[in-house]
């Protein structure tokens, strides 16, 4: 666990860039911290593995002070993930992957292996290992820097907007690989962003910071989209909040209705819609594993407004009507 008690960073000319911060980043979890530029969120990240020291208050790391440990000895401890990677130009990817083993005296062939493992899990082919970072896209490069951070197997990650320098798909696959890499190795991870959706999509917790360094919320991403502290966090969440709202709601207790002869198959999974004497688009969601927001997505992208509900394997289970999606989406809003 990751505690600030009272945190206050505060400059020579006076500047306070963090305001008397307490919370808690629970051991195992994502927290995210979001906000504004100018907010605060990365220097309190950054305090603490020390790379800027607080002025006042503490921060612990599972209990203990953390101006009690020596910098170098913190950091080697805690993986660090940074904008742009980060890496060194000169090194190959193996070695890049292992700088923080090297560090800690690991001889080269464990430390090497140690690498090519993280390079498979992180979802790189083992090929990319004798490259230099030029030789890499600016994804793969990322995927890297996550495989260094996680080298020495910290307990805690620190996630400095890793993901904003790459494209919006990119982006997408990032995510998904981090919370898969979670799912795994249940890391005490505090995760720095301006990107309102990527922290509810990210976080158990998310911190939203306002200008001067305050905490202005601090709660799991469905209360926070559903029951905003005050306006500053109402008008940070954006008008459809109520939208990004229905991510949290699972599809599964959607009523269905049997497809309609004008929903096209082939082999049991839909092609289009024969409408208006030509093949018109779709679009589907998975029941099982999707949110509302995803039916609702769904609905938007066929041309008559119906949502296409298949199974893992592509297969048509019965389409979402309009009134059954209305219907699930008022019940949320009375809810």
């Amino acid at each position: 666990m990751i505690t600030f008690d009272g945190v206050t960073k505060r400059y020579a000319d006076g500047t306070v860039a963090v305001d008397n911060l307490s919370l808690e980043a629970a051991s195992g979890t994502i927290t995210v911290f979001v906000g504004p530029s100018g907010c605060g969120k990365t220097t309190s990240l950054r305090m603490i593995n020390r790379m800027i020291d607080a002025t006042a208050g503490r921060i612990l790391l599972d209990g203990q002070d953390v101006k009690a440990i020596e910098p170098a000895t913190l950091r080697r401890g805690i993986g660090y993930v940074i904008q742009q990677a980060g890496l060194f130009p000169h090194r190959r990817i193996v070695d890049n992957i292992a700088t923080v083993p090297y560090l800690l005296g690991w001889d080269r062939k464990k430390a090497r292996a140690r690498a090519m493992e993280l390079l498979e899990r992180v979802g790189l082919d083992p090929k990319l290992a004798r490259r230099y970072p030029f030789q890499l896209s600016g994804g793969q490069q990322q995927r890297v820097g996550v495989a260094r951070a996680l080298a020495a197997d910290p307990p805690v990650l620190l996630m400095d907007e890793p993901f904003s320098a790459v494209d919006p798909v990119v982006r997408a696959s990032l995510q998904e690989e981090l919370l898969r890499l979670q799912s795994e190795l249940h890391k005490t991870i505090v995760f720095v962003t301006h990107d309102i959706d990527e922290a509810v999509k990210l976080g158990d917790t998310v911190a939203v910071f306002r200008v001067g360094g305050h905490l202005a919320q601090i709660s799991d991403p469905a209360t926070l989209l559903s029951e905003p502290a005050d306006d500053f966090v109402r008008g940070f969440l954006g008008r459809d909040r109520g939208i990004r709202r229905l991510s949290f709601i699972p599809a599964a207790d959607v009523p269905l209705s049997p497809p309609p002869p004008e929903l096209v198959l082939a082999e049991g999974k839909p092609v289009g819609w024969k409408l208006d004497g030509g093949l018109r688009p779709y679009g589907s969601f998975n029941p099982a594993t999707d949110s509302l927001r995803a039916a609702l997505d769904a609905s938007l992208l066929s041309a008559n407004g119906l949502a296409v509900a298949v199974d893992g394997d592509g297969g048509v289970l019965g389409v979402l009507g309009r009134d059954a999606l209305d219907a699930a989406v008022s019940g949320v809003a009375r809810g």
